[in-house]
């Protein structure tokens, strides 16, 4: 097991069985298990050619996990059924038998430990509680990684942490009515969780912006986010404090933002989630539509979400057929498609009214949680920029990070510069898993209009299982002061869209959608056809499905809303059916897109003498020989299964599991369509 700089191996247990997912005892391999201070790793003995994905990672192995991504720890009897929650600084039984370790992506790792020595397997199981739920947020692996970070970030990725780059987006959105401010950066900062660099009204005055935070939760007054050169603006904002004069002081700030527009339309504000307003969507002068019913509270998205993932990681395979006779039944008692399709419908809204050349002032809570979700996607309806990798990209800098979403409290970790004293006596901050809704709500998008956006939805997944990898400080804090305090004490900066570090082009190609209307750079292409050309694109057919003016306009309805398979479903074995799933047509047109491409190479490079003699010659081989290979048989979630390899048929174990009678079952996922 190769160690990365830093990284110290504190607990090991060998001839230990990972059992295989959804077996009982009587299939796994041999191997060791290894705790380090950066991930959950175990070595089998022998290597087998299903050992590696169709996406391999450079930092983390195949049965890796980095110590951030540990969602739960349970002692068993040696196999996945009887099972007990163990908790940090909880009693482990000195002659532990098995360790089941479900992971924040859903992935599921069994352990049985009866062929290990007495006490490896408590350990083990000590380690692993230790490191992976840390008291102190300086004892993330990220701050014992030492090894120099040089940059090569794309050009055109705007990270939004300096004022110039606020200036470079208030530029490209042709917004000349606003200003930025720095107030923010210095001892009259009014908006803590925020960065230096805010976008004001013109108008309006810092010493205003200072009064006026004292009304709004956590000094979040509307600020601006992203507008159109017609004046329209799309502004965020924290929800009203009850004060004597809070309705008086966001009048003003409304009307700064109505001064702002060229025709001084009044704005319309959207009450996300919060008190303020009990559901009711219109706020401003000139508001109309019907109202949009709140987001649901951080917990009831939480216990949504947990729901959900209770019926995507089963243990055993008679829990996977149990669910899955009453798979829909399920899944609406999660209610998690619910929100998915509210927040899609708050998007559509906003962008509706500033197609009208209306500013919208999106209102929530602190201002850091859904807001930041439906102004995204309402940039993603509207700007095609946003669709683009490095467009997205940006997006997310900008609205998540240099906004301060706080990461740590909603997946789950230390606070930075809490202290275990402080972490003992806090109460626990409300875990949420806000930015996986964005991305399940963008994958929705996607799926609706499958020509709009140039990066996949293995990217999208890709992007979620970094977000648990604490090797990369982009999603490792709650706001930019807290990541200043840590550079300023030698803390390494290692941006997550560096995909080099991890991933080789042939995998990074996979990010490309090549049915997207802009090419990707040269350099994303592929030699191989299992990844040719999913950098390319094919000449105007991003602007498919996409309304006038480039404006998405989906479907908002609960009937049009699924379930995100792949990054859900794709640990369990029996759903990974060979040659299904959308990846099939996207390895279809990648192999399309680089024989295209080929085929231009091969023109441009031809003179007409040249063709002319060749035509005199009979054309001899010609280019209708030179179809190309055809895409590799891949199963329904790569690259996330094992690489060329089909999905091995049920056997007879499985089989005995099924009463046939529940697969004529409507709710069954077989009877599902693709």
């Amino acid at each position: 097991m190769l160690l990365l700089s830093g990284e110290l191996i504190v607990g090991t247990a060998h001839s230990v069985v990972m059992l295989a997912p959804l077996s009982e005892r009587d299939r796994g391999r041999f191997g060791s298990l290894f705790v380090t201070n950066y991930k959950l790793s175990f070595v089998p003995i022998d290597n087998s050619s299903n050992d590696e994905y169709g996406q391999r990672n450079q930092l983390v192995g195949t049965f890796d996990v980095p110590l951030t991504g540990v969602g739960a720890v349970w002692q068993t009897d040696g196999g996945p059924t009887r099972r007990r929650r163990l908790l940090p600084r909880s009693d482990v039984p000195s002659k532990l038998k098995g360790l089941q370790v479900v992971c924040k992506n859903m992935k599921v790792l069994t352990f049985n430990f009866e062929n290990s020595r007495i006490g490896n397997g408590r350990k083990v199981a000590m380690a692993l509680l230790h490191h992976a739920f840390p008291k102190r947020h300086d004892l993330l692996f990220a701050f014992d990684y030492r090894e120099p970070y040089y940059p090569t970030l794309p050009s055109d990725l705007n990270m939004f942490q300096r004022p110039g780059d606020w200036k470079r987006e208030l530029e490209r959105c042709e917004c000349p009515h606003w200003r930025i401010t720095c107030i923010n950066g210095t001892s009259d900062a009014f908006m803590l969780t925020a960065g230096e660099t805010l976008i004001v009204p013109g108008s309006v005055l810092d010493y205003n912006l200072i009064e006026a935070a004292r009304h709004f939760r956590s000094g979040r007054v509307p600020i601006w986010v992203w507008g159109r050169p017609e004046g329209a603006a799309l502004l965020r904002s924290g929800e009203l404090l009850p004060t004597e004069q809070s309705a008086t002081a966001e009048s003003v700030l409304l009307e700064q933002v109505r001064r702002s527009h060229p025709k001084l339309t009044p704005p319309r504000v959207l009450y996300v989630c919060g008190a303020a307003g009990a559901g009711a969507s219109g706020g401003g002068a000139g508001a109309g539509g019907g109202p949009l019913g709140p987001l649901p509270p951080l917990a009831a998205l939480d216990a949504s979400y947990k729901k959900l993932a209770e019926l995507c990681t089963p243990t055993t395979l008679a829990d996977f057929w149990t669910q899955d006779s009453q798979y829909y039944s399920f899944l609406e008692s999660s209610r998690w498609l619910r929100h998915v399709a509210a927040c899609l419908a708050f998007a559509d809204e906003a962008a509706e009214q500033l197609a009208r050349n209306v500013s919208v002032v999106l209102q929530e809570g602190d201002g850091v949680d859904y807001s930041a979700v439906v102004s995204c996607l309402t940039q993603l309806l509207l700007d095609a920029h946003c669709r683009s990798l490095a467009g997205f990209q940006s997006l997310v800098q900008k609205e998540w990070l240099a906004l301060g979403h706080p990461f740590c409290d909603r997946l789950g970790r230390p606070r930075p510069g809490s202290t275990k004293e402080d972490a003992d006596k806090e109460p626990a901050a409300q875990t949420a898993p806000v930015f996986l809704l964005f991305l399940d709500c963008t994958w929705q998008l996607q799926r609706q209009f499958p020509a709009a956006f140039q990066f996949t939805e293995t990217y999208l997944t890709t992007l979620w299982d970094c977000t648990h990898n604490h090797l990369f400080d982009t999603f490792l804090f709650n706001c930019p002061r807290d990541r200043e305090l840590a550079v300023s004490k030698n803390f390494v900066q290692r941006p997550l869209w560096d995909w080099e570090e991890q991933f080789s082009e042939q995998d990074i190609a996979l990010f490309y959608n090549p049915l997207f209307g802009q090419p990707a750079p040269s350099s994303r292409f592929s030699t191989g056809a299992a990844r040719a050309g999913a950098g390319g694109a094919v000449a105007g057919a991003g602007g498919a499905g996409a309304g006038a003016g480039g404006r998405l306009q989906p479907c908002t309805s609960l009937a049009g809303v699924e379930l995100w398979s792949q990054c859900y479903e794709r640990w369990l074995p029996p759903l990974d059916a060979p040659r299904a799933g959308p990846v099939q047509y996207l390895l279809h047109h990648a192999a399309l897109r680089a024989q295209i491409q080929k085929l231009n190479e091969k023109l441009s490079s031809l003179s007409i003498l040249t063709r002319h003699s060749r035509a005199d010659e009979g054309g001899e081989g010609g280019e209708g020989g030179e179809g190309g290979e055809a895409p590799p048989a891949v199963t329904r979630f790569y690259p996330f299964s094992a690489r060329g390899g089909c999905a091995a048929p049920l056997d007879g174990m499985q089989l005995s599991l099924i009463d046939a009678s529940l697969l004529l079952d409507s709710q069954s996922l077989l009877n599902a369509p693709d």
